[in-house]
């Protein structure tokens, strides 16, 4: 939501003395120029645009203070709302080298250092015959370290 302009006071009200000076400061050149039959000309449209500035602020301050055009909290509740995830990086890696082997059940580097860091974090200790880095692991092992975690916890 966009924060409303600031409500009247002795600083806008300032504002609008500088702004009838200004005006005025170009309105009397002109009425000079046009003479005293054109000074009553130059003086309402002098009047008229301050009067549209003093108006202009009135209508913004009066929409932020009846909040047209800004959302109500129930719309903002409404809304649909992205959150952030955040995942291992092991795991996404686990999961794309997954989608490229799935067929043939390789288990990949990813996985056993998946299943390795839940050993680590659960406090237990991997079996020898785990803890050794053969070229290819396969799937009973991986079924072996699971079933190893599931009866550590």
């Amino acid at each position: 939501m966009v924060p409303g302009p600031e409500p009247i006071t002795w600083r806008t009200l300032v504002g609008f003395l500088v702004l009838a000076v200004v005006i005025g400061m170009f309105a009397t050149p002109i009425a000079l120029w046009v003479g005293p039959t054109g000074l009553p000309v130059v003086v309402r449209l002098a009047a008229a645009v301050f009067c549209a500035a003093v108006v202009s602020r009135l209508a913004v301050v009066v929409r932020a203070a009846a909040m047209i055009g800004q959302m109500s909290a129930a719309d903002v509740a409404l809304q649909p709302y992205d959150a952030t995830v955040r995942v291992d990086p092991v795991l996404t890696r686990l999961a794309n080298e997954l989608r490229a082997n799935l067929r043939w059940r390789v288990v990949t580097p990813a996985l056993w250092m998946r299943l390795q860091q839940l050993c680590r974090q659960r406090g237990a200790d991997v079996p020898v015959e785990l803890q050794q880095q053969p070229e290819h692991r396969t799937w009973q092992d991986v079924e072996r370290m699971i079933r190893f975690l599931e009866d550590a916890t």
